[in-house]
């Protein structure tokens, strides 16, 4: 148990924010080596953990945007347009649109869940998606060498970034990658395309933990110790891990992770088909 939970606290930390699919790993690791899922609680515990280390990472951008989101508030309420705000007021602006992206992935999930749970059971599909995966990471390599044509991000750009990111809920489709590529590829520049990307994903995994929380958790004492072992492990892997993908991508190389995808993408196949 103890080092099932290490093995799950490093694989969700590492593959969390390094654009090569938690989940895709998760699905890939339980039908290797036999490992059934955890259930609710580590679910809970691990995002937790991922959210620890946004928050680690971002918490300057965070603190930010949470002060001019409620200043903006303030102003609105004052007689202000919400449309000079939004155009002048930068913090406000990213918070306004990380609601507008949170939109299309909450709509996906919603009425696409069962199909999404349906391809954790086949690990073949994870192996596809992960030279998909592969694909997208290796276009950046032009894409992130441009500099930026756009001043600011826009609505139309947040609507297509979280759908990706609603899609991405598909094993072996890597949530950071796709949704950074994607952001790439609307002209956005490198340090914009990951930032937003993380900080899009924070209403996500509080909605997720907040489903996850009304079901019945039992939990006995020596597995909650397993339990934050595993938690700390992958808080502090995902730390880790998400600094290092910051530095790759403000550097342009994320397309060198599309060998890796296309690599344990096609081992699976073979293996498992």
């Amino acid at each position: 148990m103890l080092l099932k939970s290490i093995i799950l606290g490093l694989i969700q930390g590492l593959t969390e924010f390094l654009p090569i699919s938690s989940s895709g790993h998760l699905v890939i690791v339980e039908n290797l080596l036999n490992m059934e899922t955890q259930g609710v609680v580590w679910e809970i515990a691990l995002h937790f953990s991922t959210l620890l280390a946004i928050f680690g990472v971002f918490y300057k951008d965070i603190f930010s945007i949470l002060k001019s989101a409620c200043l903006s508030f303030k102003k609105l309420f004052s007689g202000e347009s919400i449309i000079n705000i939004f155009n002048n007021d930068p913090d406000t602006r990213i918070f306004l649109l990380i609601i507008i992206g949170t939109i299309p992935t909450v709509l996906i999930a919603f009425f696409f869940r069962n199909s999404f749970e349906s391809l954790f059971n086949k690990p073949g599909v994870a192996g596809y998606m992960l030279i998909l995966t592969g694909t997208l990471l290796w276009f950046t390599k032009y894409n992130l060498r441009r500099k930026s044509n756009k001043e600011h991000l826009g609505i139309f750009d947040a609507l297509i970034i979280g759908t990706v990111q609603g899609l991405a809920i598909t094993p072996g489709i890597s949530r950071s990658g796709s949704t950074i590529a994607t952001a790439t590829y609307r002209g956005i520049d490198r340090e914009t395309s990951a930032r937003f990307s993380f900080l899009l994903v924070i209403p996500v995994i509080l909605g997720a933990m907040t489903m996850m929380a009304k079901e019945t958790i039992t939990l006995k004492s020596d597995e909650m110790l397993f339990l934050v072992i595993g938690s700390v492990v992958a808080g502090i892997t995902g730390y880790i891990s998400l600094r290092i993908l910051m530095r790759i991508v403000t550097n342009g190389k994320l397309h060198l992770f599309s060998y890796y995808c296309w690599s344990v993408g096609l081992f699976v196949i073979i293996y498992f088909i």
